[in-house]
C-alpha cells in the first residue's frame, strides 16, 4: 500500500491507498513548525494505530507541503517508521500532466499543483479549483490543460477568527447554517455572513472568470468541471447556486501521480 501525505498550513493530512487504487482511511494532525522530529514520528504511529495500519505494508510515500519547515523531519519519521523515504511532489510532476501558464511557476504551491493534476485526471479539463483551508485558493486550467493562474483568498475559518480577534464584541462562533439568511442577532449575523457571503463570493468569482471570453474554458456550450476540496467545502458549497462537486480527496489523487512517474523512471526529483 501507499501513503500519500498533504502538509497544509494548519494540518497534516494522511492518506492511505490500497494496492487497487482505492483510498481506505484518512486521518489528520495539527502542523506544528516548532515540533521536533518526534512530534511526528508519535502522530504517525498514533493514527497507524488508531487505523490499523501496518507500517511493514508501505511500499511507498509520496508527500504533497506548503511548509517546508517541516518537511525533513517528517520525511525523517516516516523513513524510520516504514523503511521508505517519501518522494516530495513537485512542479516537475505537476509538468508531466499541465502546461504552466503562470509567471512565477516556482511559486505555485505544490498542494494547488497536486488538486490541478487530480482534477484533470479525475474530470478532465476545462476545470475551476476551489480549494478551501487556511487560504480559499481559486485554481482554473483551461480546455488544453494549461494552468493560467487563479486566486489566493482568506480562509473562511481564517477571516471569522481575525474578526473575533479585532471586534471586541463579536464571539467566537461554530460555522454552519444560520436560521435566516437575514440575521436576527450577533450569532445568526455572523453566520450568514460567513456561510452566505463566502458563497455568493465563490458564485461571483466563478461568473467573472468565466466573462473573460479569452480563458478558452468552454468546449463548445461545455462549462468548466467545477470542484471543490477542502475542510470547508461541505459546509459552504451546498448554498452556492452553481454546480460544484465536492472532492475531498482531490488532492491525493493528484499526489499518487508522482508514485506512477517515479516507477517509470520518469521523475528524478
Amino acid at each position: 500500500m501507499k501513503l500519500l501525505i498533504d502538509i497544509g498550513n494548519s494540518t497534516v493530512v494522511v492518506a492511505v491507498m490500497e494496492s487497487d487504487g482505492t483510498i481506505s482511511r484518512t486521518w489528520r494532525f495539527k502542523t506544528l513548525k516548532e515540533q521536533t522530529m518526534a512530534y511526528f514520528r508519535h502522530e504517525l504511529y498514533t493514527g497507524s494505530k488508531k487505523y490499523q495500519l501496518r507500517f511493514s505494508d508501505v511500499t511507498d510515500v509520496a508527500i504533497s507541503s506548503v511548509v517546508p519547515e517541516v518537511n525533513d523531519d517528517i520525511a525523517q519519521a516516516i523513513s524510520d517508521l516504514t523503511g521508505v523515504y517519501p518522494r516530495m511532489f513537485s512542479f516537475k510532476d505537476a509538468a508531466r500532466f499541465l502546461t504552466i501558464g503562470v509567471e512565477s511557476p516556482s511559486q505555485l504551491g505544490n498542494d494547488r499543483l497536486a488538486d490541478a493534476v487530480g482534477a484533470v485526471t479525475t474530470y478532465g479539463a476545462p476545470a475551476i479549483i476551489i480549494d478551501m483551508g487556511t487560504a480559499t485558493t481559486i485554481s482554473v486550467i483551461d480546455k488544453d490543460r494549461c494552468f493560467l493562474g487563479g486566486m489566493i483568498i482568506p480562509g473562511v475559518k481564517t477571516s471569522l477568527n481575525a474578526l473575533s480577534a479585532r471586534a471586541s464584541q463579536l464571539p467566537a462562533i461554530n460555522i454552519e447554517k444560520p436560521r435566516h439568511i437575514i440575521g436576527r442577532n450577533t450569532l445568526e449575523s455572523m453566520q450568514s455572513g460567513t456561510v452566505y457571503g463566502t458563497a455568493a463570493m465563490i458564485d461571483g468569482i466563478i461568473d467573472r472568470i468565466m466573462e473573460e471570453s479569452d480563458l478558452n474554458l468552454r468546449d463548445g456550450d461545455k462549462m468548466p468541471h467545477i470542484i471543490a476540496t477542502g475542510g470547508m467545502a461541505k459546509v459552504i458549497t451546498p448554498h452556492c447556486k452553481h454546480e460544484i462537486v465536492v472532492d475531498q480527496l482531490l488532492i491525493f489523487k493528484g499526489l499518487v501521480n508522482k508514485l506512477a512517474g517515479w516507477h517509470m523512471g520518469v521523475v528524478t526529483a
